[in-house]
């Protein structure tokens, strides 16, 4: 799998059935329900993070805390290379007579140092993951996904009884129900 994720792409779904909640909890119960029942859930989307969704799903864990360290490690090798450069090969200088190899003066430009490569390096590579690059279009299932409105996507497959799913859905709170299909949303 390549750095960006062509699953998270919503432009070549099938048909897709839709739930929209107002409700966080009632949210987390009807995915519980949905995936103890076999459906196999596309994703969820929501305005700010439901702590639990993941495991529920079985999302796998994120790169991104791996991607941190080695971004941790890369500024900080760069900034004692640096430092080791200029403070002991080009140009020595005996300031209070502290020893030149290594100094705890050195210490808070390497923490500096890593904490810019790591917070720069995660932001780069998290908008890559989730192409947040410049120029893609937000693929949106419903505007208000951003701001106040959860919603559970379900695609469709061969053999699914999409009443009972929908059923599910409308008892565990759905405030609206909706069909996907080749970009255009209806309400059921």
């Amino acid at each position: 799998m390549g750095i960006i994720d062509k699953n998270l792409s919503l432009r070549n779904r099938n048909r897709m059935l839709l739930g929209v909640w107002e409700d966080e909890d009632k949210l987390v119960e009807a995915t519980s329900s949905l995936v103890h029942a076999g459906v196999k859930i596309q994703d969820v989307y929501t305005p700010y993070p439901v702590h639990g969704l993941d495991r529920i799903m079985g999302v796998r864990r994120s790169w991104l805390s791996i991607v941190a360290f080695l971004c941790g490690m890369t500024g900080f090798s760069l900034a004692f290379l640096m430092i080791h450069y200029m403070y002991v090969q080009d140009w020595p200088v005996d300031v209070g007579n502290k020893p030149v190899r290594f100094s705890p003066s050195w210490i808070p430009v390497l923490f500096e140092a890593t904490v810019l490569c790591t917070a720069f390096g995660m932001a780069f590579f998290f908008f890559i993951r989730n192409r947040m690059i410049w120029g893609i279009q937000p693929e949106l299932l419903d505007e208000r996904q951003t701001d106040d409105r959860m919603i559970i996507a379900v695609e469709t497959e061969a053999g699914m009884n999409e009443k009972e799913v929908l059923d599910m859905m409308k008892k565990h709170g759905a405030v609206e129900l909706r069909e996907r299909v080749g970009g255009v949303s209806t309400t059921i």
